[in-house]
């Protein structure tokens, strides 16, 4: 009997040598205490901003919001236009002014594109999203596409047909093809015509070339407007073209056209009915 006691205590006598006794549970109490009644950490030190870094921008104004995003695609359409003399891609033949590859066409720049997109917006009053939209899908026809480009022959044309299907997309109360066949005369009324029936072949064209896949993330449009936003701002410090164009887009939205936007001009507040005074019985 003694023997197994002995035995108990030797395998035991570790496990109460490693087991807290109560002067250990005391000393931690006493250790948190002083940790509870010690000084707060320094806080860290925040990181030195140099002077020369850039301001943050100022907040945008109404109709300056749209003005920056108009001119960005315009700026980047100039940006992706084939050079001089290349050869024109006949898969998109239906967007040009004739049948001819050989007839000149007038060169097309930020401001010769914004003076159309501008008009277009104008004349056809459809919501600020759909020329982001539009702009977009010109962007998946040449990733679907690589061996399609812009030209100063198709890009107006390959433009109308874009917004055509962006605001049938996006807008409540789309238009038909047959309002942007009679757009295409008001705004550019020099040009040759474009009658309804070319209008549906681009739609077709178009439609087909992106397989109907018309459908913009909410993240790659926000993606997409700042990347417009910040391609304006980097330039318009050394152009002296873009704020006169900015300038422009903005007056046009904000000035006597501002009820027609109801995005800016928020509705005239209702006037309170009057109570109908009761008469008295006779």
């Amino acid at each position: 009997m003694k023997r197994l006691l002995d035995q108990w205590e030797r395998k035991n006598s570790k496990a109460k040598s490693e087991s807290k006794t109560v002067d250990d549970w005391e000393r931690e109490i006493a250790d948190d205490e002083v940790m509870r009644d010690a000084s707060p950490p320094p806080p860290p030190e925040r990181p030195v901003v140099s002077d020369d870094s850039e301001p943050l921008p100022a907040p945008l104004l109404p109709g300056q919001v749209e003005a920056l995003e108009t001119v960005g695609i315009c700026m980047l359409v100039e940006y992706m236009l084939a050079p001089p003399g290349a050869e024109e891609p006949q898969q998109l033949r239906a967007f040009w002014p004739d049948a001819s590859a050989a007839t000149p066409v007038p060169a097309q720049n930020t401001e010769v594109l914004h003076d159309f997109m501008f008009r277009l917006f104008a004349t056809c009053m459809y919501t600020p999203e759909c020329s982001v939209l539009a702009f977009m899908y010109v962007l998946r026809l040449l990733s679907y596409h690589p061996h399609l480009r812009v030209t100063p022959r198709n890009c107006q044309r390959l433009l109308l047909c874009s917004v055509m299907v962006a605001q049938k997309i996006h807008d409540d109360t789309p238009l038909r093809n047959v309002d942007f066949a009679v757009a295409w005369g008001r705004v550019l009324p020099g040009e040759r015509p474009v009658p309804v029936e070319r209008v549906n072949a681009m739609e077709r064209v178009f439609l087909g070339a992106l397989g109907f896949d018309l459908y913009v993330p909410r993240d790659q449009y926000e993606a997409c407007v700042s990347e417009l936003h910040g391609v304006v701002r980097h330039h318009s410090a050394t152009s002296p073209r873009l704020p006169l164009l900015l300038e422009k887009h903005a007056a046009f939205m904000t000035g006597p056209n501002r009820a027609r936007f109801p995005w800016i001009a928020p509705p005239p507040p209702r006037r309170p009915k009057r109570a109908k005074q009761r008469q008295p019985d006779t």
